[in-house]
C-alpha cells in the first residue's frame, strides 16, 4: 500500500531541504502553460458558399476575358475573420478564421462565376496578351458589421472593364448588406455568401453588357 510522504519539518535555523530554483521555476512554467493551453478556444475555420448561377441560354460573346488578381485593403489579405462595432475601428475574432483570405476567396469565387455564366468563349487569369479585355476588381469591404437591431454581412466591390488597347468600357461598384439570420459567426458567414453571390452576378452582368454595347 502506498502511503503519502510527511513533509520534511522545518527546523528554526532553516528549512532541511533545499530545492533548486530553477526546479521551481520549471514547475511553475509548466503549470501555466498547462494552464493556458486547457483556456484556449478552439480555431473555428469558414468558407464563403455563394449561390450557383445558371448558364445563360445566349451563346458566348466572341471574346477571351482576362480576370486581374484582386486588389484589396491589408486587413482583406489575411485569414481573421474581421468584425466592426463602429465605422471607425476594425476588429478581429481571435478563433474564428476564413480558410483562406477573403481577397483570394473573392479572386477564386468570380472567376468561377464568370466561367459558369456562359456569356465569355473563354474566362483566364490576366496575363497581358492573353486576353482581348481585362477585368480589374477591387473588394473595399467583406466584413461582418454589428448593430443594436441585428449584425449583418457587408460586401463592397469596385470593378473596371478595359479594353485591348486601354480603353475604360465601364466602371462601376456593387454594395451589399444583408441581415444574418442569427447573431452569430455562422449567421453572418451565410450573409456574406448571399451578398457575394449578387455582387458577383451585378460584375458579371455589367461585365458583358459593356462589351456588347463596345462590340455594336
Amino acid at each position: 500500500m502506498t502511503r503519502n510522504r510527511t513533509a520534511p519539518q522545518r527546523r528554526r535555523g532553516g528549512s532541511r531541504f533545499r530545492r533548486p530554483a530553477g526546479l521551481l521555476g520549471g514547475l511553475a512554467g509548466g503549470l501555466l502553460l498547462l494552464a493556458a493551453c486547457a483556456t484556449a478556444p478552439e480555431v473555428r475555420y469558414f468558407r464563403v458558399d455563394p449561390a450557383r448561377p445558371a448558364p445563360a441560354a445566349e451563346a458566348p460573346l466572341p471574346v477571351t476575358l482576362g480576370v486581374a488578381r484582386v486588389a484589396a485593403p491589408e486587413p482583406y489579405r489575411q485569414e481573421r475573420i474581421i468584425y466592426r462595432t463602429s465605422p471607425y475601428e476594425v476588429q478581429m475574432y481571435g478563433a474564428d478564421r476564413w480558410e483562406s483570405s477573403p481577397v483570394d476567396m473573392v479572386g477564386h469565387a468570380l472567376l468561377e462565376r464568370l466561367r459558369r455564366s456562359g456569356l465569355f468563349r473563354r474566362v483566364v487569369p490576366w496575363r497581358a496578351g492573353d486576353a482581348d479585355v481585362r477585368l480589374d476588381v477591387r473588394l473595399r469591404r467583406f466584413e461582418e458589421v454589428d448593430e443594436a437591431d441585428a449584425w449583418y454581412g457587408v460586401v463592397e466591390l469596385e470593378y473596371e472593364v478595359v479594353a485591348g488597347d486601354g480603353t475604360s468600357l465601364l466602371r462601376g461598384g456593387s454594395d451589399q448588406r444583408v441581415r444574418a439570420e442569427a447573431r452569430t459567426v455562422d449567421g453572418v458567414v451565410r450573409a456574406l455568401s448571399h451578398g457575394l453571390a449578387v455582387s458577383l452576378d451585378e460584375v458579371t452582368a455589367q461585365t458583358a453588357g459593356a462589351i456588347r454595347q463596345a462590340r455594336r
